[in-house]
């Protein structure tokens, strides 16, 4: 039994699987910005790309430079769960999809006289944070997998 606050087991890591994690969750944060590309009409082959490179620097940035740190404090407080890498990482992908919307908003600016079309968009809005979110979560699952490993 784990003396962990937040597992039953505990989960141990390395510096390699960490830098493994890193890598594949860079990979795959640069998929998820072409998926956002493709999403919002995107077609030229040279933009696809630069997005996919782009993506995956920044996204490898993010990790580290935001990700990194709080997740060496769940680490230390023994919070080493996929659901809690999938958490972490769900909520800090749609805060920065949300901060890099609207001004730190969310919202865009939507002409008020059209009220139906504003509420469709807040709706879309919506429904594209929370598939960004997911999609971020599943990230971080597989970036946990990677990294942790259970205690034997």
């Amino acid at each position: 039994m784990g003396n962990g606050i937040g597992a039953t087991r505990d989960y141990r890591t390395s510096i390699d699987g960490v830098g493994k994690a890193l890598g594949v969750g860079s990979a795959l944060g640069g998929l998820l910005i072409l998926m956002l590309l493709i999403g919002a009409g995107q077609r030229a082959a040279f933009a696809l790309l630069s997005g996919v490179l782009l993506g995956a620097i920044f996204s490898g940035i993010a990790l580290a430079a935001v990700g990194g740190p709080i997740w060496l404090v769940l680490h230390a407080l023994g919070l080493r769960r996929g659901r809690h890498a999938a958490l972490v990482t769900g909520l800090l992908g749609l805060g920065l999809y949300l901060g890099a919307q609207g001004y730190g908003t969310g919202l865009y600016t939507i002409a008020p006289i059209d009220t139906r079309s504003w509420l469709l968009g807040l709706a879309l809005r919506a429904a594209q944070g929370l598939a960004v979110a997911l999609l971020a979560a599943g990230i971080g699952l597989a970036m946990w997998r990677i990294a942790y490993r259970p205690d034997a």
